[in-house]
This record gives C-alpha cells, structure tokens and sequence, in this order.
C-alpha cells in the first residue's frame, strides 16, 4: 500500500528531476485556447518522443483530426468525471474504442495514447509508459492492459488527491514516472556505459 507522506515527497522529486514537466500546463492552455491539435502534437513530440519520431514525417495529420472528431462523443461522456469516483466498467466499451483508435495510429501507439487521453479528460486517465506497464505487471500495453491499470491505479490511490493544481490523475503519473521511469532510464544509461 502507498503511504501518503511518500506519494507527497514522490511527487516533490517529480518538480525536480523533470524539467519536461514544466510544458504540461502549456498542453492544457493550449487546449483551453482551442489548439487541441497542436497540443497533441506538442506532448506527442516531448513526452512520447522515442515512437512519434518515426511516424513524424508521413504522419495523416487529417487523418488523424478526424479519428479525434469521430471520438468526440466518447470523450464527452467523461467530462465531470474523476478516477475517484468514476465505476470504469460503466464506461469499458467506451474506454476500448477510445484505446484502440488511437493505439492503431502510428507514432501514437500505447503510450501516446495514454497522454492524449489525459489531456481529453486529466480527471479520468492516468498515463503510462512501458517502464510503468512492466513495473505493474502489465506487459502487453494493450486496451485490456490499460483498463486493468486504470482500475487498478484508482484502487491503489484511494483517499488520495491532487495537488497544486494538478489533478490526481496526473500526480498518479508523476509518482509512477519517479518510482519506475528515472530509475530504469538511469539503469539503461549506465548499462551503455
């Protein structure tokens, strides 16, 4: 079980280990100002930088506005909703058309995915990234996988809040990404040494 003192000085670290962490709130103003888009595409490009890299120069730009147009009515039904509160089963089918039309694309793929869905509802999603799925067990990164790890953070995170501003779905990641993350990417860089 995680202590509160801990997720609390975790996500302190996460301020000063992280100096991407400073263009989250420049991703939620952007979507504030109707650039969702280019909002995408920023924490595409900084935050899911190893897969997006690839699909850069042929990425179907509308293409894939119109996968997010089509998946408007989904996200809809996520607004006034929180990981503390929300029943996910209610929402599964919902949750795995979301996953999977984004997953398909690439560039995006699981990852991605996860980011993007934060940034259309912070409340609700949690994001991941491999380390993270392997650290909960959860080795495949797909739509099962995610459902399982959603569901999973809500129960781990129970009677937890946000802080800062942040909401606690977000500060969820921040902890994941200082206990699994940093610690497997400092392992991989003195591994190459």
């Amino acid at each position: 079980m995680i202590d509160k003192s801990e997720f609390t000085n975790t996500l302190d670290k996460f301020n000063e280990l992280e100096n991407r962490g400073s263009y989250y709130p420049m991703f939620l103003d952007m979507i504030e100002k109707g650039l969702e888009t280019e909002a995408f595409l920023f924490i595409l490009s900084t935050w899911n930088f190893a897969t997006f890299r690839y699909a850069m120069k042929d990425f179907d730009l509308n293409g894939f506005k119109n996968k997010l147009d089509n998946l408007k009515p989904l996200f809809n039904k996520f607004k006034n909703k929180s990981i503390e509160e929300i029943n996910f089963e209610d929402y599964k089918e919902d949750i795995r058309i979301i996953y999977e039309t984004l997953a398909e694309i690439k560039g995006i793929q699981f990852t991605g995915t996860s980011k993007l869905m934060h940034l259309k509802n912070p409340e609700v999603f949690v994001m991941w990234d491999g380390y993270i799925r392997k650290a909960y067990g959860l080795k495949k990164g797909d739509f099962e996988d995610y459902f399982n790890f959603l569901k999973l953070m809500q129960k781990e995170f129970n009677g937890f809040c946000g802080k800062d501003k942040r909401t606690l779905a977000k500060c969820i990641d921040e902890y994941n990404y200082v206990k699994f993350t940093l610690p497997a990417l400092e392992k991989n860089r003195r591994n190459k040494k």
